[in-house]
């Protein structure tokens, strides 16, 4: 991992109320975008059927936590200026997946399906707090 990327450990909490969704316990900060205490998310938007590779924790979780908030923020019509669109928010996905040692098979599958998520309408964008 480029430790240069990701200046903060990945510090979760699973919410009691949805065991699907957790609480960002500490700031999460990859170059810089800087996602908050008090962020939810699901984790890596994998389909249940296919948790069996592609669980939705793993090396890519950091990666896929700035990923959730990065499209939240689009959603929300306040994007980061790192992520005007959400083709840019994929390709920060990657990056940051590159930078944490995802290797390269797994990190082209997991953008190529946020991009075809995305293609498709299918965007997951649930992750915003209620």
């Amino acid at each position: 991992m480029n430790a240069a990327q990701f200046k903060d450990p990945l510090t979760v909490t699973e919410l009691v109320k949805d065991w699907r969704k957790w609480r960002l316990e500490q700031e999460l900060v990859y170059r810089d975008i800087r996602v908050p205490v008090g962020y939810i998310t699901d984790g890596a938007s994998v389909p249940r059927p296919l948790w069996w590779l592609l669980p939705s924790w793993g090396r890519y979780s950091r990666a896929s936590v700035v990923h959730d908030y990065l499209c939240d923020q689009i959603v929300k019509r306040a994007p980061h200026p790192a992520a005007p669109t959400a083709r840019k928010a994929d390709a920060i996905f990657y990056q940051a997946m590159k930078d944490s040692g995802v290797n390269a098979t797994i990190r082209w599958l997991m953008w190529a399906a946020v991009r075809l998520a995305g293609i498709l309408g299918l965007r997951e964008t649930s992750h915003i707090a209620p």
